[in-house]
């Protein structure tokens, strides 16, 4: 009964169904390659326009980033800011090897504005993509003490600890634990930022009209086939260059990690 369940044609399904997870993880990767892709596309086929000159539907709009009706404190650094992404990464052993598996990550965001020398519009960021350089980054040994506001954070989390300590082995005391890294990528007051999406005329956003928010209707369907919204922490040609390399490596990357699997399988079946 076992062998009918894992043959079937004379083919082991067992290592095929091992090989269709690769190969589901391969065609996922493309799949975000080509939305990074398509993001980039619709960048590049815009111009950013004036602020002053910003109208209902789709716009983009590069200036300085300034706050509404408040600010954000940055997890780990302290900072005032727009927006923040962080992530918690463990240095971990396993078969495979030593590599850095994430623990945590989250974004915050509030209503800020964009201005330029023709005035200012309203960005309202809860539904954007974030692009965000990295901004802070601390790496904390299993034997060193997190600083007190990464500790805060940490104690703050049931998800989350920090180990220290260590045991003896005759003269020498080995270290417990696994190193951290803590990682924050902000969005801050005065920054240059460029921001993409669509703007409603109507709405105000940390008190400034137009505004620009997503213009998608919703749901997964609606993120794909709907105007990009992207908020980013530079101008618009390091945000387009961000999005083209993002969606190059994951394509080529993606192809390859599917095309290995696919193969495989193609070669089981067909045999």
């Amino acid at each position: 009964m076992l062998g009918v369940v894992l043959q079937f044609g004379g083919v082991e399904l067992l290592p095929l169904a091992f090989l269709g997870v690769f190969l589901l993880v391969g065609l996922s990767m493309v799949g975000y390659g080509l939305l990074s892709l398509r993001t980039y596309a619709t960048m590049k086929a815009t111009t950013p326009t004036d602020v002053h000159s910003v109208d209902a539907g789709a716009v983009e709009v590069e200036g300085e980033a300034k706050d509404g009706d408040r600010t954000l404190e940055a997890p780990f650094s302290g900072e005032d800011c727009l927006a923040y992404e962080f992530e918690v990464e463990e240095y971990q052993h396993d078969d495979d090897g030593s590599n850095w598996h994430t623990r945590a990550t989250g974004t915050e965001s509030v209503p800020f504005r964009v201005a330029d020398d023709t005035g200012a519009v309203g960005v309202d960021p809860a539904e954007s993509s974030l692009s965000l350089e990295r901004d802070y980054r601390v790496v904390v040994g299993h034997d060193e003490e997190l600083p007190e506001r990464v500790r805060a954070f940490v104690d703050g989390r049931d998800d989350l600890d920090h180990e220290t300590g260590s045991f003896d082995l005759g003269p020498l005391s080995l270290a417990t634990g696994d190193k951290q890294r803590f990682t924050e990528r902000r969005l801050d007051p005065g920054m240059e930022t460029f921001v993409t999406g669509v703007a409603e005329t109507a709405t105000a956003v940390a008190g400034a009209t137009p505004s620009i928010a997503d213009g998608g209707d919703g749901g997964v369907l609606g993120g794909v086939l709907g105007r990009p919204f992207v908020v980013a922490d530079a101008g618009e040609g390091e945000a387009q260059w961000r999005y083209l390399k993002r969606g190059i490596g994951a394509v080529a990357f993606g192809a390859v990690f599917a095309a290995v699997p696919a193969f495989v399988v193609y070669s089981m079946v067909g045999a």
